[in-house]
């Protein structure tokens, strides 16, 4: 009855009537359920699986469905092997080590039950297709000293019993490192331990080759370097921005001891598409590390069990990049926490969206701590950017606060809008860098429960000596280099350029922008404008134009530092940056010279038109030589701990703008030179902006001190 039970859902139950129960099924064929490949290469093996096949009806005992197996070819007994069957009567077939007379080989399946019944098959034999070796991964561009890493190869068409590779070093000398073990099947881990000393040529050459075929193999040429720098024991201020992949922004600060972290706390700012929502945590513990690729590692622990991981890059002990959070990138800096005092004073504040299509307000201004904890409003102002948001223009400030700071510096800000504003409470917490600079994101109230205006932070700068005192003779005849992104009507948009201020509220200068639609690299624009200048220290910058391609407006709000922030006033072109005083004197390749900390925002454009951000840190040195820079590094994309050779060359030019290529950026094409120009605002720092349509690169180069 289990026979007549397991058939009736085949369709026969309607013929069970007609049928005895003592018939017996009869075998009808012979079919390959598994078929024979048409070629298969010599000394190759294929699985084959035939079975006999019945009549439909009942039967009284189980059918033999088995079938036994031969072969034949135009070369007797050198036509092959076949393995012995499993349980289900499926055989492994070898081919044999040379091709036979007539190229093919007949293979035949036939009935136990009725041995009149038989299937064939006809298989050529082919020329073996040749062993390949490629890394199962790859191999990073640079290892530190005595640094170990995990190796992979991957073994294609290597038809023999165990495919293994060998795997050696070699470099300029003779202490090159070692693997453990030599030798590994295909996908199997060998483990590398660079030298000791940094060998002659500065490279080793690791090589995986075919233990069958000895001229198959992969190498890769690895750069050893010193160890990296280890983050020193302080308190770190850290931030990362959203992108747009990620709408976020995070926020806060970390003490650093020995390895571990022994305190901190953060803020974080998200958008899941419900809207936007903050929360508050401190941390519970942590470790940090140099990987062997010298890319910086920090574990933090959070509540309830939970821990992000920050990547990123240490331009020196007390001052990194950061590239990403848990995988996801984010390009803002590490910086050694110096001091936390008081706030007092005017600040210049940049609040800008971390995703740059979430419909976030972009807001800059100056806010005026002018008592303890209190901003009563005098000399406050913001300007607001929303495109295509019901609000936006200038707002003023009602009687607003700020809290004192906590043990990690941690600020509050409460800003209220004046009465009539469309705008809402805004706070902001603030993580104090030093007595000139603190890093901002925006949140809910005390209990991160309130109305959270968009996904916006950034930075606030003290005015010192100058707040309430600037006129247009505060920027008159100087010069400034300024870094933006943002968005324009095509999506994304980054600027890069110098700005000169004249006599008679002219501004003139050179800038690169790029979103995309040029056809060919561009060349640096020569502009021109208006400019004025208000006591709080906003500068209103008009109708920048070059006549042709661009007209913007922007706002820069200065710092007592020599620099300020930038916001577009236009809200079709909205953008936010950063700007520096450039030096007096002239420049010479002589002028980009040494190591540089490079921190790069990249977006990319796919088939689809939805740009694709990414980050880039690392590590590059400018050699001057005469009239040129030649620039080579290494960088780690998006925080991955695999990193990727860095190089370039630009031509000098006394104005500070230096026009060349960078290669490496170009993830479709890495050994494709893109072309940049590099704007420098001194010899210590530079802005550079990618001006073909490869993608979209902004990179920000400090020099390590």
């Amino acid at each position: 009855m289990g026979t007549v039970a397991g058939l009736t859902g085949c369709g026969i139950a309607g013929n069970m009537s007609s049928v005895s129960l003592n018939e017996t099924l009869q075998p009808t064929s012979v079919l390959f359920v598994s078929s024979p490949p048409s070629s298969l290469a010599v000394n190759a093996s294929a699985t084959i699986y035939a079975a006999t096949i019945y009549s439909s009806g009942i039967s009284n005992g189980p059918e033999n469905t088995l079938v036994t197996y031969s072969l034949s070819c135009g070369s007797p007994k050198a036509c092959g092997t076949l393995s012995a069957s499993d349980e289900v009567g499926a055989i492994v077939y070898a081919a044999p080590a040379a091709i036979p007379s007539g190229t093919t080989v007949t293979i035949t399946a036939t009935s136990i039950a009725n041995p009149s019944l038989s299937r064939s098959a006809t298989v050529t034999i082919v020329p073996p297709i040749p062993i390949s070796v490629s890394f199962f991964g790859a191999a990073p561009a640079l290892l530190q000293v005595n640094s170990l890493i995990v190796l992979h190869a991957l073994i294609m068409n290597d038809v023999t019993a165990n495919p293994q590779v060998k795997w050696t070093v070699a470099c300029g000398g003779t202490a090159c490192g070692a693997f453990s073990p030599t030798t590994t099947p295909s996908e199997v881990a060998a483990t590398y331990t660079a030298p000791a000393a940094i060998p002659p040529g500065n490279t080793v050459t690791v090589t995986a080759t075919s233990v069958t075929d000895s001229t198959k193999s992969v190498s890769a040429a690895i750069v050893i370097t010193e160890a990296a720098p280890s983050l020193a024991n302080g308190t770190y201020v850290f931030q990362i921005p959203g992108s747009s992949n990620s709408a976020e922004f995070i926020t806060g600060v970390l003490v650093a001891k020995n390895g571990a972290i022994t305190a901190g706390e953060q803020d974080a700012i998200y958008d899941d598409g419900d809207g936007p929502y903050s929360y508050f945590q401190q941390f519970s513990g942590g470790s940090y590390a140099t990987t062997p690729t010298g890319t910086l590692e920090i574990t933090i622990q959070l509540a309830l069990g939970e821990t992000e991981t920050l990547y990123g890059t240490l331009a020196s002990a007390q001052k990194g990049f950061v590239a990403g959070i848990d995988g996801a990138p984010g390009s803002a800096a590490l910086d050694l926490q110096t001091g936390t005092p008081a706030l007092a004073g005017k600040y210049a504040i940049s609040l800008n969206a971390g995703n740059l299509y979430d419909g976030s307000p972009w807001i800059d201004g100056i806010v005026n701590v002018d008592s303890a904890g209190g901003i009563s409003g005098k000399g406050s102002i913001l300007d607001v950017n929303a495109e295509g948001a019901y609000y936006g223009g200038t707002e003023t400030l009602a009687a607003s606060s700020v809290s004192a700071p906590d043990a990690y510096g941690r600020v509050l800000f409460q800003l209220n809008p004046s009465s009539g504003s469309p705008l809402r409470v805004i706070y902001v917490a603030g993580y104090i860098v030093d007595a000139a600079h603190i890093r901002v994101t925006v949140v809910g109230n005390v209990a991160n429960s309130d109305y959270v205006l968009g996904v916006m932070g950034g930075s606030a700068l003290t005015q010192g000596a100058s707040t309430g005192t600037f006129s247009a003779a505060s920027v008159a005849g100087a010069s400034y280099v300024f870094g933006a992104q943002g968005e324009d009507t095509r999506g994304a948009l980054q600027l890069a350029g110098l700005l000169t201020f004249n006599a008679g509220g002219v501004v003139s200068g050179t800038l690169n922008w790029n979103d995309l639609s040029g056809r060919s690299p561009q060349s640096p624009l020569a502009f021109t404008g208006t400019y004025t200048v208000d006591p709080t220290g906003r500068v209103t910058l008009s109708n920048l134009t070059d006549g042709a391609t661009f007209n913007y407006s922007l706002h820069l709000y200065l710092s007592g530092n020599g620099g300020g922030l930038v916001l577009a006033s236009d809200v079709d072109d909205v953008f936010a940056g950063q700007a520096f005083l450039q030096q007096a004197g002239a420049f010479t390749a002589a002028s980009f010279s040494g190591n540089y900390g490079l921190n790069a925002n990249v977006y990319e454009l796919p088939p689809d038109d939805v740009p694709q951000s990414g980050n880039v840190v690392g590590l590059v040195t400018a050699t001057a030589g005469t009239g040129t820079d030649n620039v080579s590094g290494f960088a780690d994309p998006n925080g991955a701990p695999a990193d990727f050779a860095v190089s370039g060359s630009f031509a000098a030019s006394a104005n500070g703008i230096f026009a060349g290529t960078f290669t490496g950026f170009d993830s479709a094409s890495p050994s494709t030179p893109n072309n940049f120009t590099l704007y420098l605002a001194a010899g210590t720092q530079g802005v550079a902006i990618e001006t073909d349509n490869a993608q979209l690169a902004l990179s920000q180069l400090v020099l390590v001190q």
